[in-house]
């Protein structure tokens, strides 16, 4: 069975009153969110503020070190900005996020299911909106995000605007079931979970991304879709990229790095909204 919310009286109440607080702040969420996002990036150790900087500087090595340390604060500013937009929609009616999601390729996603992989990048959470937004209904895996309390929140946020949840114990069945009654998977490639996992290029140097999509992708037949979304002004960009179809003995590795090739571009586009705070590369590990 899905994993459900903890939709406690305190859940509902909690997330109720940071919904509000966040619309309550009007036009000023992003400044708001910017300031704390700065804040927060001030506040981490050197040696954590500098490995944002040299992941940056793996994906432009044109960079000089205050270009990529100036591009890592603004990463954090943006990381902030993406939670508050996600709060911000909890949910939205769909009339609304089809008015400030403008979707290219919803033709690649009208029939049929399939896996959608986006990257730790821009905002997720209203791509995948986006997407419920032409009438895809979405499974995913969802790991604790800090305490449990949090984490309850999230979720309920995350059922209310139509998510079916799977915890990563549960994965491997929930995401196979979902595929086979005709829902869409969405999942992330670059900052894995849980399971299998294989090493590809991607944005500058040899990366560790789930193998998960590719195996799922050739134990169904579901092809691989990927998505990326990003901001711009006041409105998000969700690009719904060409399929791609996996084998069922095509190499992991092979199938995974086709799939990274596709999503690297737009994040180097926009490296602004890409959130490489950990350690990206497999040599720097």
């Amino acid at each position: 069975m899905p994993e459900r919310p903890l939709a406690t009286l305190a859940t509902r109440a909690g997330l109720r009153t940071i919904t509000t607080a966040v619309r309550l702040l009007g036009p000023l969420r992003d400044p708001v969110a910017s300031a704390i996002g700065a804040m927060w990036y001030l506040k981490q150790p050197a040696r954590v503020r500098e490995r944002a900087a040299r992941n940056h500087r793996r994906l432009a090595p044109n960079l000089r070190p205050a270009q990529a340390r100036r591009l890592a604060r603004v990463s954090y500013r943006s990381y902030v900005r993406m939670i508050f937009d996600s709060i911000w929609a909890d949910p939205l009616p769909v009339r609304v996020v089809r008015d400030i999601v403008h979707v290219d390729g919803a033709e690649r996603v009208a029939t049929g299911t399939g896996i959608l992989i986006t990257s730790h990048f821009g905002n997720w959470d209203i791509g995948a909106s986006g997407a419920m937004s032409l009438g895809l209904r979405m499974t995913t895996v969802m790991a604790p995000i800090g305490s449990r309390a949090l984490t309850a929140m999230v979720a309920l946020s995350r059922a209310r605007k139509g998510f079916e949840l799977y915890t990563p114990e549960q994965a491997a069945r929930g995401l196979i079931r979902g595929l086979r009654t005709g829902r869409w998977v969405g999942l992330m490639a670059d900052v894995p979970e849980a399971g299998p996992t294989v090493v590809v290029p991607f944005c500058g140097g040899r990366v560790r991304v789930s193998a998960v999509p590719a195996r799922l992708a050739a134990a169904t037949g579901a092809a691989i879709v990927p998505t990326a979304c990003w901001k711009e002004g006041r409105r998000w960009n969700l690009r719904i990229h060409a399929a791609i179809t996996v084998g069922r003995h095509d190499d992991e590795a092979d199938v995974m790095s086709r799939v990274v090739a596709v999503l690297e571009p737009e994040i180097r586009r926009h490296p602004e909204q890409w959130y490489p705070f950990h350690e990206v590369y497999e040599d720097a590990a």
